[in-house]
């Protein structure tokens, strides 16, 4: 093992890399990225954050499914640098609900065991939508339709930015309220984590996946858990997305996300019927059924009643736990059209406005 003051990687405070002054180490709480460090930096006025490749996690840490660590390192540098050409080519095709990529590159640095030193330099946010979302009343989903109206339009802006990677063939693969960053006085949201991405050969090469989703199971759609894939592999990870975005909504009214309230309302859990070698198919019938119990809870708790049947019928349509009938409207979208996902915008565009509407109307 080799010990950690070793790597260059983790001595970045202070010292200077490509005109960016690196100051302090910021926490990382997003599970996804934990091969990954981040830092402050600077230039010319300019503030940023660095992302860097964590070597010493490589070096050091579990095989994390790796037959060896050589493979574990050579999969965890592929990824990375599969990161950052995404995030020149997302910002290169000018993908302004996509967190925007300044700078990336490989340097090494003298007096270090592991010189390497890996990153990429990403505008940055005031931080991400859980530090910013308001439940204070707990109690009920949604009950002040103030608070209502902000989550409307951050989730529009969020929905077009899903709608930007899909536009070039990238999913993202891992919408949660860690991806979603905030920026211009929680005003602007933007995508962020794109690390778990993936996106049509043609476009990019993804490194090969070891499974179907290596996300955040609390957020990922029922048939992560049982790695059931549709026939094509681009429509799986649409899909998966679809029900993620549906997702994050139902987390922005309740503070709780969808696939949790689903597994409390099935007759075992979806880690259980997995682990014991259940095929999707086959326990599908009962999923829908929790799922459809759910809706209804959620419908009877949104406090507007002229937006209640309206914000349903979107989450219906998104994460309907056949991916095969997932889409929006139901029934209406094929797969392609649902990695479109304009109609959801359409739908989010118009409640945002009906419910600033109203609001305006009920005050005083």
């Amino acid at each position: 093992m080799i010990d950690m003051k070793d790597f260059a990687c983790l001595d970045l405070t202070g010292k200077t890399i490509s005109g960016w002054s690196v100051g302090n180490k910021i926490d990382n709480k997003d599970t996804t990225a934990k091969y990954s460090l981040f830092y402050e930096v600077t230039k010319e006025g300019q503030q940023a954050i660095m992302k860097v490749l964590n070597y010493e996690q490589c070096h050091n840490g579990p095989l994390d499914g790796a037959k060896d660590r050589d493979s574990l390192i050579s999969r965890e540098t592929s990824a990375f640098h599969f990161e950052s050409e995404l995030a020149e080519a997302c910002t290169g095709n000018h993908m302004g609900n996509v967190i925007r990529y300044l700078e990336r590159g490989t340097i090494e640095i003298q007096d270090y065991v592991i010189k390497t030193v890996s990153y990429i330099i990403y505008e940055m946010s005031e931080g991400t939508i859980s530090e910013f979302l308001d439940f204070s009343t707990k109690s009920s989903f949604v009950a002040n339709l103030g608070v209502l109206v902000d989550k409307l339009k951050s989730l529009h802006q969020v929905a077009k930015g899903v709608k930007q990677l899909h536009t070039h063939l990238i999913a993202h693969h891992n919408i949660t309220p860690q991806s979603v960053e905030v920026f211009e006085g929680n005003s602007l949201y933007k995508i962020g984590g794109l690390q778990k991405s993936r996106t049509s050969q043609a476009v990019l090469h993804t490194p090969v996946a070891a499974k179907l989703f290596d996300g955040d199971y609390t957020f990922a759609p029922p048939e992560a858990y049982f790695n059931y894939k549709l026939s094509e592999e681009m429509d799986t990870y649409f899909q998966i997305d679809t029900y993620m975005l549906g997702n994050l909504i139902v987390y922005y009214l309740t503070n709780m996300n969808l696939t949790t309230l689903i597994d409390q309302k099935c007759p075992n859990t979806l880690l259980d019927w997995a682990s014991k070698g259940a095929k999707y198919p086959e326990v599908l019938p009962d999923i829908i059924k929790a799922f459809n119990e759910t809706m209804d809870e959620i419908e009877m708790a949104i406090c507007d009643k002229e937006l209640r049947q309206d914000i349903i019928e979107i989450i219906e349509g998104l994460c309907h736990p056949d991916p095969v009938q997932r889409g929006y409207p139901r029934g209406l979208c094929k797969v392609q059209a649902n990695a479109d996902l304009q109609r959801v915008l359409t739908k989010l565009d118009i409640l945002y406005k009906k419910a600033k509407r109203t609001l305006y109307l009920k005050k005083p």
